[in-house]
């Protein structure tokens, strides 16, 4: 959906847990509730996603784009790009192992491993 121009940050779940263990010293030391933003330091476009998942496919691509609204995006409420700051949780020591590209990549591997 959208143009495939679209610019997504991306997660591995590996550095999700290990953001939440980074915040874990921040609650013990007063108990109260802190924010923070956890993800990537880059992004990815939405059709080298597509063309990631062919390639652990091992599928030849083939992409037809529906840009209905006009503007890029793939629904009404979508983003062009999203990529939230992750500064504050850096500053306790976290930074993500993977970056977007390697974190799709990974988790399309673990996915077709279940199949």
């Amino acid at each position: 959906m959208g143009d495939g121009k679209q610019r997504k940050s991306y997660l591995h779940v590996k550095d999700l847990v290990s953001a939440f263990f980074a915040v874990l010293p921040c609650l013990e030391r007063d108990g109260t509730v802190e924010a923070f933003n956890v993800g990537s330091l880059d992004w990815v476009d939405v059709k080298r996603i597509a063309e990631i998942v062919c390639e652990e496919m091992r599928v030849k691509p083939k992409f037809r784009f529906n840009n209905v609204l006009g503007d890029g995006r793939g629904w009404k409420g979508d983003v062009k790009t999203m990529q939230l700051s992750v500064e504050r949780l850096m500053g306790l020591g976290w930074k993500p192992t993977l970056n977007s590209e390697e974190a799709v990549r990974k988790s399309c591997r673990e996915s077709l491993k279940q199949n």
